[in-house]
């Protein structure tokens, strides 16, 4: 069973990958792990660091592949966002508030993140010559037919 689920959402990842490239998107990154978490997949849109959760789901059975992209998950995803900022040595630059569908987080408490009314990113080392642009947590929802065949992909933007 738990390695039917990790093929299913391998299979996830790899339709969302594609479909994020096939929106502009340069992909960074798969699968960043620490012993604190995972980011599905980490990406450029433009100057903006993507840091992407990927849910997919065989059928609707049990739910929606949005419902299991909680609370809790979205604040691991967030935390796994300034772990990897802080190892590839980019300097985040939050707005004060981040808002995002049902919740607004005051930037100024989150370690790691300063308040500036300009929100940017400056890479240093991985990106080269003076990238900069802005961070965020996006969600990819996705439903498989029993076929494997997608049914349903939605992309949700700037969750967090």
């Amino acid at each position: 069973m738990k390695q039917d689920n990790k093929k299913t959402g391998n299979r996830g990842e790899n339709i969302a990958m594609e479909y994020l490239q096939k929106k502009g998107y340069e992909i960074v990154e798969r699968n960043f792990r620490t012993r604190f978490g995972e980011i599905d997949i980490v990406c450029r849109d433009a100057q903006t660091l993507v840091f992407v959760e990927v849910k997919t789901k065989i059928g609707h059975d049990f739910g929606e592949p949005e419902e299991m992209f909680n609370k809790n998950k979205m604040g691991q995803v967030k935390r796994m966002g300034e772990i990897y900022v802080e190892m590839k040595n980019v300097v985040p630059v939050m707005p004060d508030l981040i808002r995002h569908p049902g919740i607004c987080i005051d930037s100024g408490s989150v370690r790691g993140m300063t308040s500036k009314n300009e929100t940017s990113v400056q890479q240093r080392d991985s990106f080269g010559k003076g990238w900069s642009g802005l961070c965020r947590v996006d969600m990819v929802a996705i439903v498989l037919k029993e076929n494997g065949e997608v049914e349903k992909l939605e992309h949700y933007e700037a969750v967090y």
